[in-house]
């Protein structure tokens, strides 16, 4: 019984005590328990009195507006003394005291009686704070508007970077003014970094010009933000940096004050390059406005800075090759080919406003004119007619400086074209020296063709006063053809004349290059004696003057070259009236010649060359050259004739001929006929020829002088004269 009374104690021992039920008066008390305490904690942080103070609830509610003093002054004290015991929480004593000490106690919690309030003023901020002006509220708000652009971080950061560009835009298009100069600042300061910022702003001002959305400001301010932009750009940015290129490119709309900013690129020597591979893809990304900005591009080429100009020219001739710009193209040439016929040049400033007036044409200015003309020549040319009409009717100058300018687009053109074929066979009037210049050009490092040949030479025979069309072509026509033209080349300037020769010596220069001459240089020269000019003394210094230039060619005129020449003119019966002169040039030229040249003068008397005035003196001038061997040959001429030369036409040659005579063996002196040494040996006498006279006169001064130094050689050294 006992142990069974231990276990039923034991076991309701270890079982737990049931909770005591809550009622809901005693949840309430907690409730409000917990908002006191929540509204101490606001009290604390907002400087209002205590929570247990009897003015805490005047001063919340004067201090939020919800309570009104007056109003609430009566109930304060019912409300003050219940808020009181509300917050007091009541514990339950473990013992029962005496209700003396409990009175006490009570005593000792209850609140003090509450005392007589002051009444307390509503808080008016509007007697303390002054209003602000407007220029101080524009401030505060430019500064809050440059905080939300430095938030850029902490927007991408939380995910709301779109959100952010689209309160700046709105802000920038609702206020503008200082908060447009902002944004400015900032995109500039890192475009790379802000650049999907910039274009975001150039499309919401595109929409307000447009009046796709509503703004306070102006339409035109569009082309405000996009020149702002691109003048920061040019400022800012590298000069090699496409950044400017994608701005341009990625704008809805391309003004004319940002036309002239791209142009501006064009003219800057270190900016050129970005320049034009902007205009580049402007008219190829944009076609509905691509006639503006091939304008553009086109004035370029007109250029003063020549790396601005070669790379527009280069960007032209591509445009060219398209069917839709290509004609464009051509009228700005043709156009601007137009200002070579004015007396001076005249160009148009880029405001199409003023013009610029030179006083006179300078290779400069008309190359600016035709260099968008010429490079656009080999692709097209047809334009050839074009060109020629505008060379017959300009000014000496202007034409000058195109012949200068056609080297290289007629070499690219070629010989084969049938357009410059067709132009070399009818050659306008006036167009001739254009027509030379080309086929100068066509053949200067190639044989012509045959069909260019062919065109040459229709033209030679219906224009036969002018021979010069015959020089580019020499290489292609017969060898008979530039005999029979020959004296009308060397008629021509001498610097024309020394063109063609070189033409036709050319192949024996050792280049390999050119195609065989028509005529040799031994058939030149053998040509050059053979022209008549016996009644024609100009031609016969244009002769004399051409031989020369052949014997200044001393690598083509060897040698063997003379000794070939004099021997077939030698043959030639009569013989050419500059023969003589021929031979002594050849001694001059080759000293080696001099037995050669003795066989001539041999052979020339058994010609009876005497019969020949002009070979004759020829002949005694050349033995009076080539003395002492010419000695051998005065003793083979006939009496009379060997007397004519001792005695009229050279009388200074005796003298030395008697001593030459005197000095022979008398077996050498055996052979020489009587009569001849009777001649040589007599003493001359006074002829009745005027020119006989003057000659015996000076032959015997000659002759004392020399006796004269001869007796002071013999004297005693110790004798004077």
């Amino acid at each position: 019984e006992r142990e069974k009374e231990r276990g039923r104690k034991r076991i309701k021992e270890e079982e737990p005590e049931p909770e005591p039920e809550v009622t809901e008066e005693q949840e309430a008390q907690v409730d409000l328990a917990e908002s006191m305490a929540e509204l101490s904690v606001l009290g604390n942080l907002l400087g209002l009195p205590p929570i247990m103070d009897p003015m805490f609830p005047l001063a919340y509610g004067a201090f939020f507006g919800a309570v009104e003093v007056e109003k609430e002054k009566e109930s304060l004290e019912p409300k003050a003394i219940h808020t009181a015991n509300l917050v007091a929480i009541p514990t339950t004593p473990k013992e029962e005291e005496p209700p003396e000490i409990v009175k006490k106690e009570k005593r000792k919690h209850q609140p003090a009686p509450p005392q007589k309030l002051k009444k307390i003023r509503m808080f008016d901020p509007a007697s303390v704070v002054k209003p602000l002006t407007e220029e101080q509220c524009r401030a505060l708000a430019v500064a809050a508007f440059r905080r939300i652009l430095a938030a850029e971080k902490v927007a991408a950061q939380g995910g709301a970077g779109q959100d952010r560009i689209r309160l700046i835009i709105t802000l920038v298009r609702q206020f503008g003014g200082e908060f447009n100069d902002a944004l400015l600042d900032f995109i500039l300061a890192d475009l790379k970094a802000h650049f999907d910022l910039a274009v975001a702003w150039l499309y919401a001002e595109y929409g307000t010009s447009e009046g796709y959305l509503q703004s306070a400001q102006n339409n035109l301010h569009y082309d405000s933000c996009l020149t702002g932009l691109l003048r920061g750009a040019k400022a800012r940015l590298d000069a090699r940096e496409r950044l400017f290129t994608r701005l341009v490119l990625e704008a809805p709309r391309i003004t004319p004050s940002a036309l002239e900013i791209v142009q501006s690129y064009c003219h800057d020597e270190d900016r050129a390059f970005l320049g034009l591979t902007t205009l580049k893809e402007l008219v190829l990304k944009r076609p509905q406005a691509s006639d503006e900005f091939l304008q553009a591009l086109l004035q370029i080429t007109m250029s003063d800075i020549e790396l601005a100009k070669v790379q527009a020219l280069h960007v032209a001739k591509k445009f060219y090759t398209k069917p839709e710009l290509s004609l464009k193209i051509e009228r700005f040439a043709l156009h601007t080919l137009q200002y070579l016929l004015a007396d001076h040049p005249t160009y148009q400033q880029p405001a199409d406003q003023e013009m610029e007036v030179a006083v006179e044409w300078t290779e400069e200015s008309a190359k600016m004119c035709l260099g968008l003309f010429l490079s656009l020549l080999p692709i097209n040319h047809k334009l050839l007619k074009d060109l020629t009409v505008v060379y017959t009717s300009t000014s000496a100058t202007v034409k000058r400086i195109i012949l200068k300018q056609l080297d290289q687009p007629v070499r690219a053109i070629g010989m084969g074209s049938p357009e410059l074929l067709q132009l070399v066979e009818s050659c306008p009037p006036g167009g001739e020296t254009l027509i030379m210049r080309m086929l100068h050009i066509l053949t200067d490092s190639a044989p012509p063709s045959a069909e260019l040949v062919k065109r040459v030479r229709e033209l030679y025979h219906k224009n036969s006063s002018d021979v010069r069309f015959l020089i580019p072509v020499l290489h292609g026509l017969q060898k008979q053809e530039v005999i029979a033209a020959l004296p009308k080349f060397i008629k021509l300037s001498p610097t024309v004349v020394k063109g063609v020769f070189d033409r036709l010596l050319v192949s024996y220069k050792g280049d390999q290059g050119h195609s065989i001459s028509p005529v040799t240089p031994s058939e030149l020269l053998i040509a050059l004696h053979n022209i008549d000019c016996k009644n024609d003394e100009t031609l016969m210094k244009a002769v004399i003057k051409a031989t020369n230039l052949c014997f200044a060619e001393k690598s083509v005129y060897t040698q063997e070259v003379l000794a070939v020449v004099l021997q077939q003119l030698l043959e030639q019966t009569p013989i050419p009236m500059l023969f003589m002169r021929t031979v002594i040039q050849s001694l001059g030229v080759c000293s080696k010649l001099m037995n050669f040249v003795m066989t001539i003068l041999t052979k020339l008397i058994s010609k009876q060359v005497w019969k020949q005035p002009k070979v004759w003196q020829g002949f005694v001038k050349c033995c009076e050259v080539t003395k002492p061997h010419s000695y051998q040959v005065l003793l083979q001429l006939p009496p009379r004739q060997l007397e004519n030369v001792l005695e009229v036409m050279s009388p200074g040659i005796r003298e030395p001929l008697v001593t030459y005579v005197q000095s022979l063996t008398p077996h050498q002196r055996a052979c020489i006929p009587r009569h001849l040494l009777h001649i040589i040996e007599k003493e001359p006498e006074a002829s009745e020829h005027p020119e006989g006279r003057r000659r015996k006169s000076k032959s015997e001064k000659r002759r004392r002088r020399s006796s004269r130094s001869a007796s002071d050689s013999v004297k005693e050294p110790g004798t004077t004269s």
